[in-house]
């Protein structure tokens, strides 16, 4: 039988309403599992029944976590949070934590994560780093970018992709500054060194990348195994 995982909504200022990008859904199924977007409803109630229902968590991709969840240096280079995400996704990692369900994050969700357990972030990339690698996409650009990043080879990640240099797609202007204890590094960006992964070191599963395995992941069998994998652990959660 396929594991119930539960995906968290993205967030529309604008409108005031959460949304979904079929994509997660996608990786989600076809790696076997059946996903459901979740409610933004951040009472207690609801995330009990969240965790109570669901075999593991998918934190996705969306704006900038907010100022007041970590040790912001630099608030000033952030773009406006998504209070309401906060406020769910926050409550919704610890009790996922503390009731040993799996959990996998993709780009804000890998930031989110970082943030929750006691880490920091980079603020903005380019103002902050100086980087000359190009992290950010932009609409206008009919080609999304991309960059390579080096997986260590005593990481999860080798497993699926080989250890050393690939090339991923990319879609962020913050990235993990200081890294959260219990986390360990599994993939830098190869030019700069930013934290492209990580994983936890203890306690039940709990993967996460900078980039978008689900805009990909249908050409790259690896990215199709590494969520596999995620939703396998969450059979016995």
């Amino acid at each position: 039988m396929r594991p119930l995982i539960g995906v968290t909504s993205l967030w529309n200022d604008e409108k005031a309403r959460g949304w979904m990008i079929t994509d997660y859904m996608d990786l989600i199924w076809d790696a076997g599992g059946v996903p459901v977007v979740l409610p933004l409803n951040a009472s207690e109630e609801a995330v009990n029944e969240y965790v109570s229902h669901c075999a593991g968590f998918l934190f996705t991709g969306g704006q900038d976590v907010g100022v007041d969840r970590y040790r912001s240096e630099h608030p000033e280079l952030c773009q406006p949070p998504a209070i309401v995400r906060d406020e769910l996704e926050f409550a919704l990692l610890a009790a996922a934590r503390k009731a040993g369900r799996p959990v996998f994050g993709i780009c804000r969700g890998l930031q989110l994560i970082n943030a929750a357990m006691g880490g920091t972030l980079i603020e903005d990339i380019p103002q902050v780093t100086k980087s000359p690698v190009e992290h950010r996409y932009f609409p206008e650009d009919p080609v999304p970018t991309s960059h390579k990043v080096t997986i260590k080879a005593d990481s999860a990640l080798a497993a699926f992709f080989g250890a050393g240099d690939m090339t991923v797609n990319t879609r962020h202007h913050q990235a993990i500054g200081q890294l959260a204890p219990g986390l360990r590094v599994t993939a830098v960006s190869t030019e700069d060194g930013i934290i492209e992964a990580i994983e936890a070191t203890e306690g039940s599963y709990l993967k996460a990348v900078q980039w978008h395995p689900e805009h990909i992941y249908k050409e790259s069998a690896g990215h199709l195994a590494m969520v596999k994998d995620f939703v396998d652990s969450c059979r016995g959660s």
